[in-house]
């Protein structure tokens, strides 16, 4: 049996595990609190998606080009970079829920978003890899958020999931309040690559939020070390601090 029909059987079984679980226990929107829906539709509408042309490396909005000024001036070990939204409102919330209180249900709607979000980019990859947690941070929450969103985004794409390609080697003090090239110097070095998985693959690497790209470029430039032919990049929510225009929706509480 090879990795995904076994990967398939697996998530089979897990959405039958959860079909239960939502039945004895009915899940509530994390915008409005209704029961009954993992994101209920109006809710899903107000998601600020990353729309329009985007820098191929931040998804910043650019017109006439697609990589920004500042992206122009960077080296970047990723081939391409894309978030499905804006890291605020419902999707903001969604994400604390599945990142704090572990809710794996919001998770498959989630990594639908994403697989959405592949599939209109026609990337071409072996392997899904999430970014990962230390062993310590690991240990401490129980489980990687990350991981929560790659696994069944890779059952959905058909595409076999290795999170043994990468892992995290030492805690970071927080990126908070960094700038990029801080946050680039704070996660030198903070992973290792399984040439074993990653040599020759293309790869898609999957996190949660997108603030500098210093996490995904770390991850990204290790993984290209160990011989990886190409690494995309993706994660479900890009940050604000990047100033941007949001035409669709003035009234953004951020």
């Amino acid at each position: 049996m090879d990795e995904i029909r076994a990967q398939k059987i697996i998530n089979d079984i897990h959405n039958g595990f959860w079909q239960v679980m939502d039945w004895v226990f009915p899940p509530t929107c994390p915008g409005c609190g209704i029961e009954g829906e993992l994101i209920c539709e109006e809710c899903e509408s107000k998601i600020v998606r990353l729309v329009g042309r985007q820098c191929k490396y931040c998804g910043l909005s650019v017109t006439g080009s697609d990589i920004c000024g500042r992206c122009r001036d960077e080296n970047h070990s990723y081939e391409a970079y894309r978030g499905y939204g804006y890291y605020t409102g419902v999707l903001r919330q969604a994400i604390l829920r599945l990142k704090y209180q572990n809710d794996i249900g919001i998770a498959r709607i989630l990594a639908s978003y994403l697989e959405t979000l592949v599939v209109s980019n026609d990337w071409n990859f072996d392997i899904v890899v999430p970014v990962p947690l230390s062993a310590k941070k690991l240990e401490e929450r129980g489980y990687n958020q990350a991981s929560r969103l790659a696994k069944p985004l890779a059952a959905l794409l058909g595409k076999v999931y290795k999170p043994d390609a990468l892992v995290r080697l030492r805690e970071v003090s927080s990126q908070v309040g960094l700038n990029k090239a801080a946050r680039l110097e704070n996660v030198k070095d903070a992973f290792r690559g399984n040439p074993k998985i990653a040599k020759g693959k293309s790869i898609l690497l999957v996190d949660d939020v997108f603030t500098t790209g210093a996490t995904l470029e770390s991850a990204a430039s290790e993984l290209m070390m160990v011989g990886a032919r190409k690494v995309y990049a993706l994660t479900l929510a890009k940050s604000y601090k990047i100033k941007m225009n949001i035409e669709q929706s003035p009234n953004i509480v951020v």
